[in-house]
């Protein structure tokens, strides 16, 4: 009934599974450490996602160098080549945000919503069949599929249960995915991660263009209308690069370009505009549509000092605590109690991540030696070669991951358009009045 590879995959990684959990030693450290480190990072992951973390260590993790996968093997000498190399193809296994698109006797078809990629999913056993057959057309689900000689998919693992979401409910279940899933943005896409990673460089450059440097320090106040002006100068950069004359509105455009309905609906996407704006189109400056409206959060716009921060890889920060802490650094006094308390508060801040901790060490080293030496009574700590340590003890990951800030796919982006539009509809409409009880209540 069920296809012999996939039924043997069904096996395979049953039997890698199993190896993995009776494993002792570094193994079981290994596993232990990992787990440790994803929950702490990932407050969100329900029961179900957090099942699927020892499948997860099968594909990430690493014991002295090796994959548990490549372990696996040198412990089964006697397995087949076939088997050999299906078990290799694994590491290009990932997790996906999947949609149902069709359901057959044998399998699945479903879309990865990060990346909009389609892939065919084929059963493995009845009991893979038995519990899919409850997903119906449409319905979301979290899964770590893996790839069976390059020609179709297989869901080997547990397997979370989202159900069928409205726009809102699915741009929400995406903004959760990336925090709990950095490493699986766009994985099977490796063109637009690049695309995005890219993004990220174009930002930071154009940071240092408009500001002069790579780090700003103002009030909260000042902060947000000098972002808000960097915001706008942006986009002109790109109606200057684009040939667009901002003043124009929507309709001027397309008329003078002879542009058709098509045309039309394809530059509102290009420029990000919803249903809505696209309306406003006829009588509203393009400019004045597409004009981004930068508000900070009130904790950093009351503050009255916040740094941003700009880096190619690690994106932009807001950061309360770094002028303070900077100017500590700055002076070769005695640390008093409350000023260890506060480079404490530092470390553990997740906002202040390894990137910021490596600029300090470039630029106060001696002070910054000092100032962990004292804060956690560690005489013997050297900055050149324990600062790494220090910065995994305090659940900071050393390389970033993809920041908020980096572009995402056109199909996403009309997806988070959409789902803002639903909820600013759904907010506008006028809350029904309670029905009147009592004296003077009308029939």
């Amino acid at each position: 009934m069920f296809d012999p590879i996939f039924a043997r995959a069904g096996v395979l990684w049953t039997e890698i599974i199993e190896f993995i959990q009776t494993a002792e030693g570094n193994v079981a450290t290994a596993l232990e450490s990992y787990a440790a480190n994803q929950l702490i990072r990932n407050s969100q992951l329900d029961p179900g996602q957090r099942k699927l973390l020892v499948h997860r260590f099968a594909i990430e993790g690493e014991v002295n160098g090796k994959t548990p996968l490549e372990l696996f093997l040198a412990s089964q000498p006697d397995l087949v080549n076939a088997d050999r190399q299906l078990i290799v193809s694994w590491r290009k296994s990932f997790v996906g945000l999947l949609s149902i698109d069709q359901i057959f006797p044998d399998g699945l078809e479903v879309m990865n919503w990060l990346t909009a990629k389609h892939y065919r999913i084929q059963f493995t056993d009845l009991s893979s069949q038995t519990a899919m057959s409850r997903l119906k057309l449409g319905d979301v689900i979290i899964a770590q599929i893996s790839p069976i000689f390059g020609v179709d998919w297989a869901i080997l693992t547990p397997w979370v249960a989202l159900g069928r979401l409205g726009k809102p409910k699915l741009a929400v279940a995406i903004g959760v995915f990336r925090q709990n899933y950095p490493h699986y943005l766009y994985s099977d896409a490796p063109a637009q991660l690049a695309a995005s990673w890219e993004s990220v460089v174009v930002y930071h450059d154009r940071f240092v263009e408009f500001f002069g440097t790579d780090e700003l320090t103002l009030t909260g106040k000042e902060l947000e209308l000098r972002i808000g002006e960097f915001q706008t100068w942006m986009v002109d950069q790109q109606f200057d690069a684009a040939g667009i004359d901002k003043s124009k509105t929507l309709d001027e455009l397309a008329t003078a370009a002879g542009a058709e309905a098509e045309d039309l609906q394809a530059l509102t996407t290009t420029l990000g505009l919803s249903d809505a704006h696209t309306a406003q189109g006829q009588t509203t400056a393009i400019g004045k549509m597409v004009s981004p409206k930068v508000e900070l959060p009130l904790q950093l716009k009351s503050a009255p000092a916040v740094t941003a921060l700009s880096h190619p890889h690690w994106g932009q920060m807001f950061l309360v605590d770094y002028p303070r802490l900077k100017t500590l650094l700055a002076i070769d006094t005695p640390y008093l109690p409350a000023d260890l308390k506060f480079i404490h508060k530092c470390l553990a801040d997740s906002k202040m991540n390894a990137f910021v901790w490596r600029r300090l060490a470039t630029e106060s080293p001696q002070q910054l030696e000092t100032a962990i030496r004292q804060t956690l009574e560690l005489p013997d700590f050297k900055l050149s070669t324990d600062l790494n340590a220090i910065l995994t003890k305090f659940n900071k990951y050393l390389e970033p991951d993809l920041p908020d800030l980096a572009s995402v796919p056109i199909h996403l982006h009309e997806l988070f358009q959409s789902a803002v539009l639903e909820v600013s509809k759904e907010k506008a409409k006028p809350k029904s009045q309670p029905k009147k009880t009592g004296f003077g209540a009308k029939g």
